[in-house]
């Protein structure tokens, strides 16, 4: 197998799909929060999804720039990968809000759980992990299981979502293998990258998932969804719930 940098029609179309999923995805996240938000009766609602929104689309704008500049595709004299912070530094921004900023909470409780399990259809779009790997062009350590496993996640989100949110014990069960569906892709995109750290694929090396389009969704798409499934699952905290059941 040889692992090749995109090109040519491949390159702008992958381009157009992952740039344009991630813009699609932080717009009907921000006009899911500004409807649930006001259905609550919350008067901070044009205050909340414009703050919310420069922040979700100036973090979608950075990746972008530093994702065109290329740091993120090779790590071999990187002493801490880039695309390691890149990633992390957003989940823990986004956890450290969801569990303490009081504003974050009140939108948590005003979305419905079902949208918020629902909304992760888009995890489908990890099937380009696989088509890639059919060409020949990812290694199949990281490749099968991204791919299978962001499948399973998005096409379930939207049964969960829609028949069974209402369902602590499933919905709990769902997030979790979302979580672990990502940290098994991060380990394995991580072990099979070049890097002082790359354990596997030594002969043909994953250098797509470091270069532009492809990285947009671990640096991107990927922080965002652990952020969801984080918020799917504090939302069934006591607290939460009381604040869900108050009348708007």
């Amino acid at each position: 197998m040889h692992t090749l940098l995109l090109a040519g029609p491949q390159f702008l179309f992958l381009s157009v799909v992952i740039v344009g999923a991630d813009i699609i995805i932080a717009l009907l996240l921000l006009l899911g929060i500004r409807r649930a938000v006001l259905a609550r009766g919350k008067t901070k609602a044009d205050r909340i999804v414009p703050t919310l929104g420069f922040v979700l689309f100036g973090w979608l704008a950075l990746a972008l720039f530093l994702a065109g500049k290329g740091i993120f595709r090779s790590a071999i004299n990187q002493q801490v990968p880039y695309i390691a912070l890149a990633i992390g530094i957003p989940i823990l921004v986004g956890a450290l809000l969801v569990r303490g900023s009081k504003q974050v909470r009140e939108i948590v409780a005003s979305v419905p759980q079902s949208q918020l399990v629902a909304f992760q259809f888009y995890r489908v779009i990890g099937a380009i992990f696989l088509v890639l790997h059919a060409g020949g062009q990812l290694p199949g350590l990281f490749a099968l299981p991204a791919g299978y496993g962001d499948l399973l996640v998005g096409l379930t989100a939207l049964l969960i979502g829609t028949r069974y949110a209402s369902n602590d014990q499933l919905v709990t069960l769902w997030n979790w293998f979302g979580i672990g569906d990502l940290v098994v892709a991060l380990a394995t995109g991580f072990l099979s990258s070049p890097s002082r750290f790359q354990m596997f694929s030594l002969d043909a090396p994953d250098f797509l998932i470091g270069s532009f389009p492809l990285v947009m969704i671990p640096i991107f798409a990927v922080p965002l969804s652990i952020v969801l499934h984080l918020a799917s699952l504090t939302k069934m905290s006591p607290s939460l719930r009381s604040a869900a059941k108050q009348p708007a």
